[in-house]
């Protein structure tokens, strides 16, 4: 079994991009790059977010109720585990050098950085109040986020023509928020375990024949619970997901 501790390689974060880019799912589905934004929003944040209220906005970025399509239950444990190593990938990093973590929009012009923090801002959602709070009290931390991931802030940055002073300023503002946060939340999960999820626990060996995991099914997560009660759930009932302190 992979452990869900180790980095995505290339081609894997290939792999993922494709899958979430599918004509089924890319009209509605997260990118890559909004991916991580929206995961880091949440790691990084004010409170621990329930994997069942994050899950969902992955897979349909405007509503939250379209599920993935996988092909069969293979395919759905295979991007399972690569989605947790991804999210694991953003947790290592902020809790053991905060400054080393750099946006994928670095890596290559496939990955926009409109969309990474247009995620961001997506991921602050599941607790407004706290996140409003802070943008009071330091509202030059969320201008680059505003200034790249909303309409009013694209059109004004590429007035002026300095799209990449705020993509610059994304990271260092990223270490501040992780700072700020770190000192206010009491202590909490630092991060996926695999038990958590049961990637390690026994499956039974037959194949869905269906393009999605149906909502009666057992959850491609491998809780060993019904899809519609863990990762398909939109209650507040699912187990913690992993955080950092």
């Amino acid at each position: 079994m992979t452990d869900l501790n180790q980095a995505l390689t290339a081609e894997e974060l290939d792999e993922l991009s494709d899958f979430l880019a599918q004509p089924d799912m890319e009209d509605r589905s997260m990118d890559l790059s909004m991916l991580e934004g929206y995961l880091t929003a949440i790691l990084i944040g004010p409170r621990v977010v329930m994997p069942s209220q994050w899950l969902p906005w992955v897979w349909d970025a405007d509503e939250g109720q379209e599920e993935a399509v996988f092909a069969d239950l293979d395919q759905a444990n295979r991007i399972m585990g690569l989605l947790m190593r991804f999210l694991n990938g953003i947790v290592q990093t902020f809790l053991t050098d905060p400054a080393a973590f750099e946006p994928i929009y670095w890596r290559g012009a496939q990955w926009s950085a409109a969309e990474w923090c247009e995620g961001f801002l997506l991921g602050t959602r599941f607790d407004r109040e706290a996140w409003a709070g802070l943008w009071v009290i330091q509202p030059t931390w969320v201008t680059p986020f505003l200034r790249l991931g909303t309409e009013t802030g694209i059109n004004s940055t590429k007035n002026e023509s300095n799209a990449e002073l705020w993509m610059q300023a994304v990271a260092p503002m990223l270490i501040k928020i992780h700072a700020f946060w770190k000192e206010r939340r009491q202590a909490v999960p630092a991060g996926i375990v695999e038990d958590d999820f049961g990637f390690g626990r026994q499956r039974p060996p037959a194949v869905r024949a269906t393009s999605k995991v149906g909502r009666n099914e057992p959850c491609p997560c491998g809780s060993g619970k019904k899809f519609k009660k863990c990762c398909g759930s939109t209650s507040e009932t699912a187990p913690p997901g992993p955080h950092l302190h």
